[in-house]
């Protein structure tokens, strides 16, 4: 292993070509300095220096070693700078889990800001069940994850980094299309397209409810989950309570309307983390999540 101090004395030289102002930038007198090259010298095997009274020359092996010395010290300053970026959640990896219905959210909005704003930070994401999350947080398989409430654990810090009322999606040719407002009571005089509690808990348990606000029984022609339910209710088979994101899909063929009153509910997402809490590119995300969270369910 070569020390670096000979290296950097070889360095100061062949960029001088001038032993006294190399020993004078290295704060050193001549002599040691020339002992530090003859050292390399002897380490390497080769004449690194051609001297004379009037100059000093690189020989061909010496600009070699140049070369190598300039890229290693270029090497170390991208090292440093990757460190740091590293260190503030700039670069590197960041493993995200979604749930299916998180897609429907101001998730392609805060994406595009991330990775706009950190480029160097590479976005693996991981579509998959709520309650799958959890688990998968634990044994570091993602760094951070968006589900719904019922699934985030006090243990993995759960954040609320959006939220949207519930609306009632129904055909345009149907009786409420014209409204804008109406209550729960309302709506459950119609027939429901409810969710499945095994695939969709969360809004099973939203409509839930919201249905146990008004004191009425609900009339479900069936159960499905986003966003097949915008399917059903396309076909006629009913109305359903959606989330206010949704609203954005088969706008051609559908309408949404708000709700007011007893039931009025709002839905969640949730950002949860590894306990441990390594990776600087969470907190990064999930700022980025909550200030645009702040905005969107209110134009929703």
């Amino acid at each position: 292993m070569i020390d670096n101090r000979l290296l950097q004395a070889f360095a100061m030289v062949a960029e001088e070509l001038h032993f006294g102002r190399a020993a004078q930038r290295l704060h050193i007198s001549q002599p040691p300095l020339s002992q530090s090259i003859r050292r390399l010298e002897e380490t390497l095997g080769v004449t690194l220096l051609i001297r004379s009274t009037r100059s000093v020359r690189l020989t061909a092996a010496g600009a070699e070693l140049y070369r190598h010395v300039q890229k290693l010290a270029q090497d170390a300053d991208a090292m440093v700078r990757a460190v740091r970026q590293a260190e503030q959640g700039e670069i590197g990896q960041l493993i995200i889990g979604l749930t299916p219905s998180a897609a429907y959210s101001n998730l392609s909005d805060v994406l595009y800001a991330f990775r706009k704003r950190y480029p160097t930070v590479q976005l693996d994401l991981r579509e998959m069940n709520s309650n799958a999350m959890p688990e998968a947080l634990h044994q570091r398989h993602l760094d951070l994850a968006l589900l719904r409430p019922p699934f985030a654990d006090p243990d993995l810090s759960p954040q609320r980094v959006y939220q949207e009322p519930m609306l009632v999606a129904m055909r345009k040719d149907h009786p409420l299309a014209a409204k804008r407002w109406v209550s729960m009571a309302t709506v459950l005089d119609h027939e429901l397209i409810g969710y499945s509690r095994q695939h969709s808990r969360y809004f099973s348990q939203v409509q839930q409810l919201m249905v146990a606000a008004s004191g009425k029984a609900p009339r479900i022609v069936m159960e499905s989950m986003i966003p097949t339910n915008l399917t059903l209710v396309e076909a006629g088979f009913g109305i359903a309570l959606v989330p206010a994101s949704l609203s954005r899909m088969r706008t051609g063929t559908l309408a949404y309307v708000g709700i007011r009153g007893p039931g009025t509910v709002q839905a969640e997402l949730i950002a949860t983390r590894q306990p441990s809490g390594v990776n600087p590119a969470v907190e990064r995300f999930i700022d980025i999540m909550r200030n645009a969270g702040r905005g969107g369910p209110a134009r929703a």
